[in-house]
């Protein structure tokens, strides 16, 4: 059983002080690159994802703007070449990409990446065998060429300011200033894939691809030359140095490799055939002094192989890397030189306990345990890349329903004489503005969205995240509006990448950020489209959009099939209404109706239905007669009562011509 065999790892890298091993594995279909410190087993949870499954590293190398020779993380990063022509520069303290480098040329890969001694300027390679230089201090491209005949290159390392060491099958020496190949040397037979500078020495080191063999070549103004030939048991992964002194190799078969004192060479004398001629013939080749053999610590049923597959070494001190449940990286450090006396020698390391535990588990079982079902499954090492959080959706459907009910309920208790007034009462405001007012007024909103502005611009710039989310709390999308005009475009592709991460981890905040997001594009969209690269740039933000926008026809449809139900019921609700009230009518107008059969029978009722049908009219015929019949009457009344006080005068005795 191998360990390796089920790792995912693509690329590894120490730190030069080899206290930080950087790895890139696969997640899903994405690549992952983790940082873990060399003190601790446990793995760090904080590491970069790359969004886009087509984006690949392929190369790496640590930076570090101090001069000491110790790393310190406030100042490390990691240089990244990518399968899409950028070198992006990561932060392993904040976890972000901090700068990207870009050689104008998507479609080419970087191959290799070299840094000078003083930190500041970068060389790199890409698939078409063009070299870039980059200056570290602006971040500028400085130049770029191609030279002839230099093909196929896979390696780079700097000399010096003035030459480069390139290596595809054959090792070239290249003059920066004419651009051209000083000297050329036969490598080996596969492509090159370890050339490393042995430190404050002419010497350096070359490994190819599914060989055992390690070239150290000396070089000087104007050539190559072979110095030895290490020899290996196994094809060769990966090698590290200490000066002159050791040379560390670890091998495909899980065994580690020492070479003390690699530049010494021995003169053998050996004889010729065909020839009665003796001479000394130069024995360049060495094999290991020690092999060492990692085991675990504990017997098991069946042999389990320990395969590093990174090493580092120093004065001291040898450390290796190898992965336990594919994932969780296990460092081992030994006193070499404790070591280097035996041939061969055995370094015990410890197991995890579901496997050293996996024999006494299985005893105690009637059928014992299958290696190859998922019982030994850990929810705790599946990692997740990305999905949707619907922790929050209960409380939110909740929320909005007590929401619609307040508003029911609002509309309910508000009759419509209180609209009328509210609505009356709001137009005279309006209509009766103050000079003061409305300067008041203005003078706060350009005060609110200047700030917002200033805040905004802060934190995009210093990159903190409590002052950004402040901001993004604004709700009032006029203030929005106005900020994003004031905001520098430069400063809106920031922005729209921590809108898409802000939405990628939690969906349901995409009903606040999506108005940052609309006026970003409006407005900005102009220089949006002059920018290289901002695909790349803002693909996360073009994932999140896609995969709403894919659920946008399912929720129309969705809609229109709500509102022609709500139709339809509406209007079934609408036509029982009229049916009922037009029984009521029917109802009331039978109740009117009386008829008598005795009348009938006598014959006192004729055309009945006629007299039903005018009885509206002939009420309203008989009600104006009465009044008019009331009206003569109450006139008659009041003359009679004039002619009786005539009259009793009259009966007094006192005639008119008397009272004359």
């Amino acid at each position: 059983m191998s360990v390796a065999a089920s790792s995912t790892t693509i690329l590894s890298e120490y730190d030069p002080s080899g206290q930080y091993l950087a790895y890139v594995t696969i997640a899903l279909d994405k690549q992952r690159l983790t940082v873990q410190p060399i003190a601790t087993n446990i793995i760090n949870d904080t590491s970069l994802l790359l969004n886009d499954s087509n984006l690949k590293i392929t190369c790496m190398k640590w930076w570090s703007t101090s001069t000491s020779s110790t790393t310190d993380t406030v100042t490390a990063s990691i240089l990244l070449g990518l399968n899409n022509g950028e070198i992006w520069i990561y932060s392993p303290v904040s976890n972000e990409i901090i700068y990207k480098l870009s050689t104008d040329n998507n479609f080419n890969q970087i191959m290799d990446i070299d840094l000078q001694d003083d930190q500041q300027t970068l060389w790199c390679i890409d698939s078409t065998d063009t070299f870039y230089n980059f200056n570290l201090t602006d971040f500028k491209l400085k130049s770029s060429f191609k030279i002839d005949n230099a093909v196929q290159l896979n390696k780079l390392s700097i000399i010096n300011d003035s030459q480069l060491l390139v290596a595809s099958h054959q090792i070239f020496l290249i003059d920066i200033n004419t651009r051209s190949i000083i000297f050329n040397s036969p490598g080996h037979i596969s492509p090159v894939i370890i050339m490393e500078k042995i430190p404050s020495s002419n010497f350096f080191i070359t490994g190819a691809q599914n060989d055992r063999f390690i070239n150290i070549y000396e070089l000087d103004a104007t050539t190559i030359t072979t110095k030895t030939v290490l020899v290996g048991q196994s094809n060769v992964l990966k090698l590290s140095t200490f000066n002159e002194s050791i040379v560390a190799i670890n091998t495909e078969d899980g065994r580690i490799e020492l070479f003390k004192d690699p530049l010494s060479v021995s003169t053998t004398t050996a004889s010729l055939s065909g020839s009665k001629k003796r001479r000394n013939v130069n024995k360049k080749s060495k094999r290991s002094t020690t092999v060492l053999n990692v085991v675990p610590d504990s017997q098991m049923s069946i042999p389990l192989q320990i395969l590093p597959f990174n090493i580092t070494i120093n004065n001291t001190l040898l450390n290796f890397v190898w992965f336990q449940n594919a994932i969780i990286p296990h460092f081992k450090t030994v006193q070499w030189k404790e070591l280097i006396s035996n041939e061969t020698a055995s370094i015990s390391v410890p197991i995890t306990s579901s496997q050293s535990n996996l024999k006494a588990a299985s005893s105690k079982l009637l059928h014992g345990i299958d290696r190859a079902s998922t019982i030994t499954y850990k929810e705790s090492n599946a990692h997740i890349s990305s999905g949707d959080n619907f922790k929050r959706i209960t409380d939110l459907i909740n929320t909005l329903n007590e929401q619609e009910q307040e508003n029911e309920d609002d509309e309910e208790q508000e009759t419509l004489a209180d609209k009328i007034l509210s609505l009356e009462s709001k137009s005279k405001l309006k209509s009766i503005p103050t000079a003061a007012t409305n300067k008041k007024s203005t003078t706060t909103t350009t005060t609110t969205t200047g700030t917002v502005t200033v805040i905004l611009s802060q934190a995009l710039q210093s990159n903190d995240h409590s002052l950004l989310e402040t901001v993004l709390n604004n709700r009032n999308e006029k203030i929005i509006k106005e900020t994003i005009i004031r905001l520098n475009p430069k400063l809106a592709i920031i922005l729209l990448e921590k809108l898409s991460e802000k939405i990628s981890r939690n969906s349901n905040r995409s009903l606040t950020l999506n108005h940052w997001i609309k006026w970003c594009i409006i407005i900005h969209g102009a220089y949006f489209t002059n920018v290289p690269n901002l695909n790349h740039v803002l693909n996360s933000l073009y994932v999140v959009l896609k995969r709403k926008a894919q659920l946008l026809p399912r929720l129309l449809a969705l809609e229109i099939r709500l509102d022609a139900t709500l139709n339809k019921l509406n209007i079934d609700n609408g036509d029982n209404d009229i049916t009922l009230d037009e029984l009521e009518e029917q109802d009331e107008d039978d109740v009117d109706v009386e008829y008598n059969e005795e009348l009938d029978d006598a014959g006192l009722i004729d055309d009945g239905e006629e007299d039903y049908y005018s009885s509206d009219e002939d009420e309203d015929e008989d009600e104006d007669e009465d009044e008019n019949n009331e009206a003569d009457a109450v006139g008659y009344a009041k003359i009679g009562k004039e002619n009786h006080q005539d009259d009793e005068e009259d009966n007094d005795g006192n005639s008119d011509v008397e009272m004359v």
